[in-house]
């Protein structure tokens, strides 16, 4: 029976090792591409089940971060330990996140230059929401540049 095998036992029989890159796949479920477990009634994320059965507790306030970029990756050597910002900072810096703002959003109903006209437009935030198609509350928040702020 599986729910009699510790968790380093589970961890070890639904993994299998990847040749090329040294990862150790979780091959059990999977959401949003992290492995994810069910151990004495906690659902635990696969990796940091891994971490812990290596190193032991994660402290408070942190998490364990992929060296390897793959999130199914449970080999404690592609792991590491760092903050939320840690995360986002080495997201950014291996080009895993890009910022899309204004008009490269697909569905953005303003450009560039309306954004610079509603700005100097002294009419009503209702008018110019009509006018351009937009919600009042956006062009609120245009006004005081809390959106388009790149503009």
């Amino acid at each position: 029976m599986r729910h009699s095998l510790t968790l380093a036992e589970r961890l070890e029989s639904y993994s299998i090792p990847e040749p090329n890159s040294g990862c150790l796949l979780w091959m059990g479920h999977v959401i949003g591409g992290y492995g994810r477990l069910m151990f004495k009634r906690h659902r635990i994320l696969a990796h940091r089940a891994a971490w812990v059965c290596a190193k032991g507790r994660i402290p408070k306030g942190r998490d364990v971060l992929h060296k390897c970029d793959v999130p199914a990756c449970i080999n404690v050597d592609h792991l590491f330990l760092g903050t939320h910002q840690d995360n986002m900072t080495d997201c950014v810096v291996k080009g895993r996140r890009t910022v899309v703002r204004g008009m490269q959003q697909g569905n953005a109903k303003l450009t560039d230059q309306k954004v610079r006209t509603i700005r100097a437009d002294r009419r009503t935030q209702k008018l110019l929401a009509a006018r351009y198609g937009v919600s009042q509350a956006l062009i609120s928040l245009v006004k005081r540049r809390q959106a388009w702020r790149h503009i």
